[in-house]
């Protein structure tokens, strides 16, 4: 899958590679360097998987509330009693 100096790294799965970072790099011993589709499917390589589109989706989720609250848009709870 990969050379640390000129010793090979071999996947501990077997799948489609997703991923692999970039010749040069200085990582540590047990360091993931590639992501592994096991699923075998080339097709999801150029999908969002479900995981990452809801991380996204809060961020965004997050970003408008912060933009909202900015522009004076927010909304306030009165606690007040009577």
């Amino acid at each position: 899958m990969a050379k640390v100096g000129d010793m090979p790294v071999y996947a501990s799965i077997s799948g489609v590679l997703r991923g692999l970072l970039r010749s040069g790099l200085s990582v540590a011993s047990g360091f993931k360097v590639g992501d592994i589709d096991p699923r075998c499917t080339r097709e999801h390589c150029f999908t969002i998987s479900d995981k990452a589109r809801s991380v996204a989706g809060g961020v965004l989720e997050a970003v408008l509330h912060l933009l909202a609250k900015e522009a004076g848009y927010g909304f306030q709870i009165n606690n007040s009693s009577k």
